[in-house]
């Protein structure tokens, strides 16, 4: 049998929330985010009140299109609601919005946003439920505490978000909800497969949105004789990944001017590497997906997912 999928928030079930709860207009004092973006238009922010969901918010708070996308906080309670009085959880429910809303005010300020906790299942069945419900171009997740400050380390729930999300994924290192980032630099990985592409697409519109830099990364995959020592890359290879650069150039609007860099390495480190000082990565899953379009992580991507050194933005072909 298949996972059971996450029911759906039972805040309808009652009267109507207080202006506090489900659609919340903070005070207009509060500290404000300091990423903007602007590339998406429904973002999911993965929020339970610790740490890395405030990161988390202050990342998908700044990639949402300002004054017109829609800002959604989720947080996932346990338990099924058939279990439970049917008035008794829909208490809970919205005493779970309520608090959310709280805590989100104050890192959002005046900024609108929508709280949904969602009863029953997984956390990541129903980020990843919710997310396909309200056709959400993007899901927010944290890192994890065990990993470093500025390094993106998603943990268990982050990891199962990734694998089958039905739309692009981004990852806030941890700390960030502490600093007042800025979007100048946004780097893509670029080896002219169709995840790649899709990942240059969703690079540069995001970085047209904020004014940033945007750099497009080719990689000449390294090669190691049966010693372990490394091989000279084949020239075929080089021009494979150059023709693929010059491609993805052609595609974009010219007032990008991409800055256009080649590296030869294995491809998670050097990527890893060039990233340092960036403030997005932007990499693409993997290319078999079936007839649904979802982050299924190949090997380069899952590694950058736990090692990135800056938010990191893994997107479907």
């Amino acid at each position: 049998m298949g996972a059971r999928p996450a029911a759906p928030s039972l805040a309808a079930m009652t009267p109507p929330p207080t202006p506090d709860s489900s659609a919340a207009h903070p005070h207009p004092g509060a500290a404000r985010t300091g990423v903007r973006a602007g590339a998406f238009a429904r973002v999911l922010v993965g929020f339970d009140s610790v740490p890395g969901s405030f990161d988390a918010l202050k990342l998908g708070a700044g990639l949402a299109e300002p004054g017109e996308a829609e800002l959604i906080l989720t947080a996932v309670l346990s338990g099924w609601p058939e279990a439970i009085a049917p008035g008794e959880y829909a208490g809970l429910v919205l005493e779970e919005e309520r608090r959310v809303t709280r805590e989100a005010s104050a890192l959002l300020g005046a900024r609108e946003f929508r709280v949904d906790a969602i009863a029953g299942g997984s956390a990541a069945e129903g980020l990843r439920s919710l997310a396909a419900a309200e056709e959400a171009d993007l899901i927010v997740i944290g890192s994890t505490h065990r990993g470093p400050v500025g390094r993106v380390l998603p943990g268990s729930v982050g990891e199962r978000v990734l694998d089958g999300a039905p739309c692009a994924v981004a990852i806030a290192p941890r700390g960030l909800a502490e600093r007042e980032p800025e979007l100048r630099r946004v780097l893509v990985g670029c080896d002219g497969s169709r995840e790649s592409l899709a990942a240059v697409e969703l690079a540069a519109t995001v970085a047209e949105a904020s004014g940033a830099r945007l750099t497009l990364l080719g990689v000449v995959e390294m090669r190691f004789d049966l010693a372990g020592f490394p091989r000279p890359a084949a020239p075929a290879e080089v021009a494979r990944i150059e023709r693929a650069l010059a491609r993805a150039r052609r595609g974009l609007s010219p007032t990008l001017s991409p800055e256009i860099k080649e590296v030869h390495g294995v491809a998670a480190e050097v990527i890893a590497a060039a990233a340092g000082d960036a403030d997005l990565l932007v990499v693409g899953s993997r290319g078999q997906y079936g007839p649904l379009r979802r982050t299924l992580l190949g090997s380069v991507a899952a590694k950058l997912a736990r090692s990135a050194p800056c938010a990191t933005l893994i997107t479907p072909a």
